[in-house]
């Protein structure tokens, strides 16, 4: 793959025993159901309902984990670890960051789905 950054496509293929149909299934799913949407973690986070952000972002997490999208990992865990309680943080800069990486990262997926 050319120049991704966010995405490490050998870790997400090894994740699915290099099963390309497998992967290309997941993305489809990522992207015609999405599980997560970046206004329902605004609205949350607005809303002040942090344990059920924390449940999304957890979510958001290991969909990330799945399809290699490393750096959306990394951020859904310092937010999600944020919401826990587990240690401190800005939930607001974290929650700007995870949206600002998710759409950076679902244009990637795109093209990397568009090589499959």
């Amino acid at each position: 793959m050319e120049n991704l950054k966010l995405v490490n496509v050998e870790e997400a293929m090894a994740r699915v025993d290099n099963d390309k149909e497998l992967y290309n299934d997941l993305l489809t799913m990522f992207f015609e159901d999405p599980q997560f949407k970046p206004e329902d973690l605004d609205k949350l986070v607005s809303d002040g309902k942090i344990q059920e952000a924390e449940k999304l972002v957890h979510l958001l997490k290991g969909i990330a984990g799945t399809l290699g999208a490393e750096l959306l990992f990394d951020a859904s865990q310092r937010l999600d670890d944020i919401l826990k309680g587990k240690t401190q943080g800005d939930i607001p800069a974290g929650k700007d960051e995870v949206n600002r990486l998710f759409a950076e990262t679902t244009a990637e997926l795109k093209k990397v789905q568009a090589t499959l």
